[in-house]
């Protein structure tokens, strides 16, 4: 029975909204965590559609609005879905037997994509750009058009990117993985500094800067709206330049996912070859964590928990960017800042934002081989607590890069020593968050370097919640210690400086215990629930 090609976008639709809709129905957490998905879809979707749609009516010449607006937007979502991980909403390996060909899968992943909450959030801003783009009756056709070919440069641009990455990350995992945490990193530095650079540009900075990304095929679309109402032809013009590279981008889109359905990773991809040589040789620094791990069966478990954190891809990836990100989100405004002694200070809230990025999901990101510890009979108190002293481990160079960073760059060395004990209370303090979100929110990782096998875990927007929450509780909890320290720097005692920063580590110490006792109350509560949460289901 051949099937068309109406009929296939209804079917992907509804199974994405039936996957949803049982989501919806499952009790405890899952039904929150897609609900909040959905509501920050919408949410951002309409603020997006309204914050264009006003903006495009009150410009006067929406030529620099348009073609940067739609430029941006379209990088802004690709980077999103590069950052936030490669995975499709339906996973194409459950549907590469049924007889659909290659377009034709192709065509309702993409269909299961745009009827998400990330399709609606989109779409609504697309609409947006309709609505500020309308001038009168003779431009609705062309705003139109260029609306829609918007909203399908956003999904195609988006899915065939993060397709390619993850075709790539397959065959080449270790390059793939250095790839995207790179990526990352600039990414999130772009969003550092983007919107300083947005806020101080006049109209003639706008409008060169429109003149350069005009010529990208969202820049073309956003000449075809704002030229729709006094230039038809031209905009007809735009229009067609603009939706020139939606064929390519499809077809792209087509070969990457067959790509992906049967690829495998090279021999040779791990490098295992290089480790096994390099095993014989004495490595200093890992017989150095291996000591600090601990003996007995704690020390045990914390020198496997190091070793599995380091060895796969996923999560060294998730070291490297977090470690990156973490600082850079603390510390580049700090160096900004005149205050003398602001970059030491801050280097403790780096640090622990840092460590709540690495290990935010440490017991999901580890399912396989804790459901295997749990089934031999560790108690949870020790698994818990071996995992705290694991993260320790693997964070502790941050205790020195940060500090190091900040008295190289503000050229305070004098305060580096209490740089060095505020980032140990970070580190401490991070930690203990950081058992604290991964008992609440734990989001299964499967084994292996496929870049599909994590589906759509639905907790995204959850876990987002939990991380907002842990890092305001630990600055409440930390708030004396952090008064007193600001207090001593903005009278520039350096010895009061240091005073404050020793108490600090104590502050952070306890937060530490506080956090594993919590961790482990909620396991003990709750283990059936985190067992079968942790361990992936492909």
């Amino acid at each position: 029975m051949k099937i068309g090609s109406a009929q296939l976008g209804r079917l992907f639709a509804r199974l994405r909204w039936r996957m949803l809709r049982g989501s919806l129905r499952t009790p405890g957490a899952q039904r929150w965590t897609v609900l909040i998905g959905l509501l920050a879809s919408v949410f951002l979707g309409v603020t997006g559609a309204v914050g264009l749609a006003v903006a495009g009516q009150l410009a006067e010449d929406g030529t620099a609005l348009f073609v940067i607006a739609a430029t941006g937007i379209t990088l802004a979502v690709v980077a999103l879905g590069v950052v936030a991980g490669i995975s499709q909403p339906i996973d194409p390996r459950v549907l590469a037997t049924e007889p659909l060909s290659d377009r034709q899968l192709a065509t309702g992943l993409l269909v299961g994509s745009a009827s998400g909450p990330p399709g609606l959030s989109g779409g609504l801003v697309a609409f947006g750009m309709f609505v500020g783009g309308v001038r009168g009756i003779s431009s609705v056709p062309v705003v139109a058009l260029a609306s829609i070919a918007f909203a399908a440069t956003l999904l195609l641009a988006s899915r065939s990117t993060i397709n390619a990455l993850g075709l790539f990350a397959t065959r080449f995992p270790r390059a793939g993985q250095i790839v995207v945490g790179i990526m990352s990193l600039v990414i999130y530095g772009g969003f550092q500094f983007a919107p300083r650079l947005a806020t101080g540009l006049d109209g003639n900075e706008q409008q060169r800067i429109a003149s350069v990304l005009q010529y990208t095929p969202p820049g073309q679309l956003g000449r075809a709206i704002e030229n729709a109402e006094q230039h038809p032809l031209a905009a007809v013009g735009h229009l067609v330049l603009g939706a020139l590279w939606l064929p390519a981008l499809g077809a792209l889109f087509v070969w990457t996912t067959r790509a992906l359905i049967v690829a495998v990773q090279r021999p040779d991809a791990t490098g295992a070859d290089r480790s096994s040589k390099g095993a014989a040789r004495r490595q200093p620094i890992r017989s150095l964590a291996r000591w600090a791990c601990g003996r007995g069966a704690m020390g045990a478990l914390a020198w496997r928990s190091v070793l599995t954190r380091l060895r796969t891809p996923r999560t060294a990836l998730e070291t490297f960017t977090g470690a990156g990100v973490g600082l850079a989100i603390v510390l580049v405004p700090a160096l900004l800042r005149d205050e003398v002694g602001a970059g030491a200070v801050l280097v403790g809230g780096a640090v622990q934002l840092a460590v709540l990025f690495i290990a935010g999901n440490s017991f999901g990101s580890d399912g396989p081989a804790l459901s295997n510890e749990l089934l031999c009979g560790v108690d949870p108190v020790l698994f818990v607590r071996a995992k705290a002293r694991s993260v320790l481990v693997v964070t502790f160079p941050l205790v020195v890069v940060g500090p190091l960073l900040a008295a190289s760059v503000s050229g305070e060395w004098r305060y580096l020593p209490a740089g060095f004990l505020v980032g140990a209370s970070g580190l401490l303090a991070g930690t203990g968050g950081a058992m604290v979100q991964s008992t609440i929110v734990p989001i299964a990782i499967p084994e292996g370097d496929n870049p599909l096998a994590g589906g759509d875990s639905g907790k995204g927007c959850l876990a987002g919640l939990i991380l907002a929450a842990v890092v305001m509780s630990l600055a409440v909890v930390t708030l004396p210690v952090a008064l007193g320290l600001f207090w001593a720097v903005s009278f520039g005692s350096l010895f009061w400086v240091t005073v404050f920063a020793g108490a600090t580590v104590a502050a952070g110490a306890g937060v530490l215990e506080l956090g594993i006792r919590y961790a482990t109350r909620h396991w003990r509560r709750s283990e059936p629930e985190i067992y079968a949460a942790v361990i992936p289901t492909s």
